[in-house]
């Protein structure tokens, strides 16, 4: 090979080696690391999570407002706690100062994680979610400190990776389907040792009469089946995860329990009231043809009908359709009125997912709810 050929090979190499170099240069630095667990990182994560809370106010008496004061208090508590060392990486400082760091970041992110699945609630749904939410900072907040490990739940998933807050056993038995869900969080399991136990009880300790299975274990992720969990009753349910570390020379030592909490909640149920007029110019305007409550409509995809008499008015010009819609417990929301002319069929959306219709020909009125939208109560 000639001395031309070999130099200009050598500058191909250089060349190539030099290209490799620039690109892997420029992925290291595209990469994004998350920041390393500190005091301060927790308390900026407390202090978005308030902020988020307080963009949508709390109705009277929501469980949100405790959840807005358990977050300021567990801040003041780390402040407090932290010191001048509210910069050091988690695994530097003192146990106690660990163990509030994990659980006000594992609180924190519980509720940005409820506001991620809290849109398109109904009453029933929300009222679970929140219960779930606030009386799972609650516990957070309450626990003591503890070692230099600290295992934390920062939230109840299922296996799409959707935050679950709150259960409808009545969904899950219409499946034939057990319940899969997941725990993800930190330090849930350690390869070296047993599998972590997972235990349900109810909010004051009390096991239930079934338990979830463990299924797959990892530090950061718990996996989960019930198979009886269609048949829980309706109330908090407490998740508590016994796991253990591998200490050096001492074998498998127990960690601290880490817990969370959803709601089993109760039956969604719609009561729907009507005012159903005819505008009848031979009678001078409006007719009153029938008002009252329709049949109660028990979960989603239910019809309920309701035939009504329009004797009052031989020849309407046209119907008025007014409704009232209240879910559960919730405040009740009004709709309408909608007029058509008296040869169409009215058809309108309800509040809560409902959908209603005004049959002149059946002389029947129909309402029909629709499928459930709140991802944080499947």
């Amino acid at each position: 090979m000639s001395e031309r050929a070999v130099s200009a090979r050598c500058r191909w190499r250089e060349g190539t080696a030099l290209a490799v170099f620039l690109l892997l240069g420029m992925a290291t630095a595209s990469a994004q690391l998350a920041p390393r667990l500190t005091a301060q990182l927790a308390l900026d994560e407390l202090a978005a999570a308030q902020a988020a809370l307080a963009k949508s106010p709390p109705v009277q008496g929501s469980p949100l407002a405790s959840v807005r004061q358990q977050l300021a208090g567990i801040a003041d508590a780390l402040r407090q706690s932290a010191g001048s060392n509210t910069t050091q990486p988690v695994e530097l400082v003192g146990d106690a100062l660990r163990a509030r760091i994990v659980r006000a970041h594992a609180a924190a992110a519980r509720v940005q994680a409820y506001l991620a699945v809290s849109d398109g609630c109904g009453a029933t749904d929300a009222a679970a979610m929140q219960a779930a939410l606030a009386a799972g900072v609650e516990r957070l907040a309450a626990a003591g400190s503890a070692g230099k490990q600290v295992p934390a739940i920062d939230s109840v998933q299922s296996m799409a990776n959707v935050p679950l807050f709150a259960l409808h056993p009545g969904l899950l038995h219409a499946s034939e389907k057990p319940l899969a869900f997941a725990l993800v969080g930190s330090d849930l399991a350690d390869p070296q040792c047993a599998d972590p136990h997972v235990t349900a009880t109810d909010a004051a300790g009390k096991p239930l009469s079934s338990q979830p299975v463990l299924t797959g274990a990892s530090p950061a992720r718990l996996e989960l089946r019930w198979p009886g969990a269609a048949a829980l009753p309706a109330g908090a349910v407490v998740l508590h995860v016994a796991t253990q570390r591998k200490v050096f020379l001492l074998g498998c030592s127990a960690l601290p329990e880490a817990d969370a909490v959803v709601q089993v909640a109760p039956a969604v149920r719609f009561d729907v009231d009507y005012v159903l007029e005819a505008v009848c110019p031979a009678q001078g305007g409006i007719v009153a043809l029938g008002q009252g409550r329709l049949p109660t409509l028990d979960g989603y995809g239910a019809t309920v009908s309701q035939p009504v008499d329009t004797a009052a008015c031989a020849e309407p010009q046209a119907y008025r359709l007014s409704a009232t819609v209240t879910q559960g417990d919730g405040s009740p929301l009004t709709a309408g009125p909608f007029t058509q002319s008296a040869q169409a069929t009215i058809t309108a959306g309800l509040p809560g997912g409902l959908s209603m219709s005004w049959s002149p020909s059946a002389q029947t009125l129909f309402v029909r709810s629709g499928a459930a939208t709140c991802k944080g109560a499947p």
